[in-house]
């Protein structure tokens, strides 16, 4: 049982050393432009979605 989760530690310390940072990946501007456009398309999704559902209410 102790061979299996060394095993199993391995695996994890892997995938995690291959997962980039956050730092790696974003500075402080690149992550609020990152945010800002997120923000922006989430907007603009909900508005055309809302325009193709209608919601009605359950008569019972």
């Amino acid at each position: 049982m102790v061979k299996k989760h060394k095993g199993t530690l391995a695996v994890i310390e892997q995938i995690y050393e291959d997962i980039p940072a956050f730092t790696d990946i974003f500075t402080e501007e690149s992550f609020y432009t990152f945010v800002f456009c997120f923000v922006c398309a989430t907007i603009i999704v909900a508005f055309i979605l809302s325009r193709f559902i209608t919601l009605k209410p359950v008569e019972f």
